[in-house]
């Protein structure tokens, strides 16, 4: 990697970590407001005891490694990428799929697929999740392409549905 692409790299994952501490800054804020709500509305009352709760067992992480796409995951604009396309998470990811068969170039899609992880990174439904550094980061190692090809494009749509599985999962 020349050291041009380095700095494309680290101002990328600079641009993402600033978005993140600003959804993170956001909900930060809610809880705060919420808590002095009860708060408030507890003076001069006893406060409850909250029982200690067990701390569950660390989950394990994943690998580094990236796992293998299964062959029975194909992924077409007619057909979503799971059942779970209810959410707004998952309408956004498929109707990336959608976009994407329209687009030729690695620019196209690069722009679109950071648009896109903004999104994602914006709903509530999905806080931080190391599934967003990935989506930078490829749509950096694709902005060059000049056209995308059939296999390219086969490897967006088995990352979108991995990511889509691991944001939803």
């Amino acid at each position: 990697m020349t050291e041009s692409n380095d700095i494309e790299q680290l101002r990328a994952d600079l641009e993402l970590i600033t978005k993140t501490s600003k959804v993170l800054a956001t909900k930060l804020e809610k809880v705060s407001i919420k808590f002095n709500q009860i708060l408030a509305s507890l003076e001069g009352k006893p406060i409850p005891q909250i029982p200690p709760q067990e701390t569950p067992a660390p989950r394990p992480t994943p690998s580094p490694t990236p796992t293998p796409a299964t062959p029975t995951a194909p992924t077409t604009p007619s057909q979503p990428i799971g059942a779970e396309g209810t959410s707004k998470t998952g309408r956004l990811l498929d109707d990336f799929v959608s976009q994407v068969q329209t687009m030729k170039t690695g620019k196209e899609i690069s722009k679109a697929l950071s648009g896109l992880r903004d999104q994602v990174m914006q709903s509530a439904e999905v806080g931080f999740h190391p599934a967003f550094h990935e989506m930078g980061r490829y749509a950096n190692q694709i902005k060059n392409i000049r056209e995308i090809s059939a296999v390219e494009r086969e490897q967006l749509f088995e990352k979108i549905h991995d990511w889509k599985s691991r944001l939803m999962g």
